[in-house]
């Protein structure tokens, strides 16, 4: 089976292209998708050629659509929706419901979901409040769902320096610097290596 044609942001429809190409750092690619009840199936082609471009360049695991600023279906599995088995389920389901009383076009905002970003983010609450067994849990999830999510890896360095476990932190924080040089994660994590 050969591989989908990667189409460019530039290059596709203006109701594809990003509504946001993650401006605040860590916020996932947001795109629209315009559909029209006679044209569900090309829309979800059409969604699965964006979504592709993508996943590709990051770390993103669901794909999650909204109407109104709330999901219309449940969030699709990308493997699922870039094999296209979900385009079935994307016609006949919900969305068809959202659709068959509405005449003309319907827009729909496409989130791409990243679940480590999901356990970091409560791994991160849990530490701020003192519960670092829970928060070493949810970091080793999202590290296990997304092995470069580097912002994992320097909260779970900061969470063994704060424990006494000086090896295991500076393993975290060269591996920040190793996935992403240049940016504030690595920044801070040079700083907490120079401190060890």
């Amino acid at each position: 089976m050969s591989q989908p044609e990667q189409v460019p942001p530039e290059q596709l429809p203006p109701e594809q292209r990003p509504a946001s190409e993650g401006k605040r750092e860590g916020e996932p690619p947001r795109f629209n998708l315009e559909v029209a009840g006679e044209n569900a199936q090309e829309a979800v082609a059409r969604l699965k050629k964006s979504v592709q471009y993508w996943v590709d360049r990051g770390r993103y695991n669901k794909v999650r659509i909204k109407r109104a600023g709330k999901p219309v279906l449940p969030d699709i599995p990308v493997g699922a929706l870039v094999a296209f088995e979900a385009a079935t389920f994307f016609w006949t389901g919900l969305l068809r419901a959202a659709l068959v009383n509405v005449v003309g076009r319907v827009f729909f905002e496409v989130e791409l979901i990243n679940e480590a970003d999901e356990h970091y983010k409560k791994g991160v609450e849990h530490f701020l409040a003192g519960e670092m067994r829970e928060a070493e849990e949810l970091l080793e999830r999202a590290l296990k769902i997304d092995e470069r999510h580097a912002k994992a890896h320097l909260q779970m360095g900061v969470l063994h320096k704060v424990q006494g476990k000086g090896d295991e932190a500076k393993l975290h924080f060269a591996r920040v610097l190793e996935l992403a040089p240049s940016t504030d994660p690595a920044r801070e994590a040079e700083v907490h290596l120079k401190k060890l």
